[in-house]
């Protein structure tokens, strides 16, 4: 049957694009909304974690990609806001053992911690730190396809934790500090930090060994 004199492959489009329509509309009923830019506060910006890292490399591609006006300069005192690194390491903890002292579950960890000020060292972001977690059964028989599913797990958590940086960068008291500091009213209250000290430090990881009960850190 057409509907209002259309043919058959016309009104089959016109259901398709009304049973999409209806989808978006139920998603976003639901809070779902389509992913866009979230543009920062900021016309240029020092990114003090080396870029010779997966981690750096990464979350240069998302700051691009959020707020693509956003110019990414080479020297701090380039940058009106600089994000600095204070801390990056792997961490690895035995959760288990079996019955002969020999490891059966790890506990693998990403720890990041930094800051964000202006050129002149004012905190827009004070010290933040990101953890994340995760649990992996281990088997020294396959040690070699655990060391690649650590290593998996390592970077999964990484890029959790650039998603979870991007969020912070782009919320709402990040923006009013910098208009704040645009305007020449820092808040007095917020400490101060030196702005050279975000040159950034090699913390390329180290190379993964089998896992010790007497070790516990791998740093990266």
């Amino acid at each position: 049957m057409n509907i209002a004199g259309h043919s058959p492959l016309s009104s089959l489009k016109w259901l398709g694009r009304a049973a999409g329509l209806a989808v978006l509309m139920l998603l976003t009923s639901c809070g779902f909304a389509l992913k866009g830019e979230t543009p920062l506060p900021f016309d240029t910006m020092y990114i003090g974690i080396p870029d010779n890292t997966l981690f750096g490399a990464d979350l240069r591609r998302q700051l691009k990609a959020a707020s693509p006006n956003t110019r990414q300069v080479e020297r701090p005192d380039e940058a009106e806001a600089i994000l600095q690194q204070t801390e990056m390491r792997r961490t690895q903890r035995e959760v288990s053992l079996n019955a002969q002292g020999r490891v059966e579950e790890y506990e693998l960890g990403v720890i990041f911690s930094f800051r964000l000020i202006d050129n002149k060292g004012n905190a827009l972001l004070p010290d933040t730190t990101f953890a994340v977690y995760r649990d992996m059964p281990y088997d020294e028989q396959i040690v070699q396809a655990k060391q690649t599913q650590m290593e998996t797990l390592y970077k999964a958590m990484q890029q959790s934790i650039v998603q979870r940086l991007m969020r912070r960068l782009t919320a709402p008291d990040v923006r009013v500090a910098a208009e704040r500091v645009r305007a020449g009213k820092a808040d007095p209250d917020a400490p101060v930090f030196d702005p050279k000290s975000a040159v950034p430090q090699n913390t390329t990881p180290q190379p993964w060994n089998s896992p010790s009960i007497n070790r516990q850190l791998d740093p990266l």
